[in-house]
């Protein structure tokens, strides 16, 4: 079962989603995390860092893990998410490649609103992150 990586970047009580581009085979044009697959040999959180670097110039410099979960899918394309929050990076987000075609900062009352969400098991998770970094009670 592959496992795929991704990182939440949060400042101002905002967590950062990208838009995948429409081009994609899996969610097209939805909004997700930047992210990507865990290559043989390596951990997810060395993935996290890595698909940071490479789909929005941004490398990661604190993180915790935030969570694992499985795909809502057929058994032979399940799929292992594990997420990271990162509160700490180098550089600026931007986009970077053809994966995404916009960057955007969210809000938890936008999160909680949002329907072009890739990944439904996402929303609470990154609700909850967003009001974290705010103090607002989850």
């Amino acid at each position: 079962m592959p496992d795929i990586a991704m990182g939440v970047l949060s400042q101002n009580g905002t967590v950062l989603l990208a838009r995948r581009s429409a081009e994609r085979k899996v969610h097209p044009d939805r909004w997700s995390l930047p992210g990507g697959h865990v290559e043989e040999g390596e951990g997810a959180e060395t993935a996290m860092c890595r698909e940071l670097i490479e789909e929005i110039g941004v490398t990661p410099q604190r993180w915790r893990f935030a969570g694992r979960f499985g795909s809502e899918g057929p058994p032979e394309a399940s799929v292992i998410f594990h997420v990271y929050h990162v509160d700490k990076w180098h550089d600026q987000p931007r986009l970077v490649g053809d994966e995404h075609t916009e960057l955007r900062w969210f809000t938890a009352a936008v999160i909680e609103k949002e329907t072009e969400l890739a990944l439904p098991q996402l929303t609470d998770m990154l609700a909850n992150l967003a009001m974290r970094e705010t103090g607002t009670p989850a």
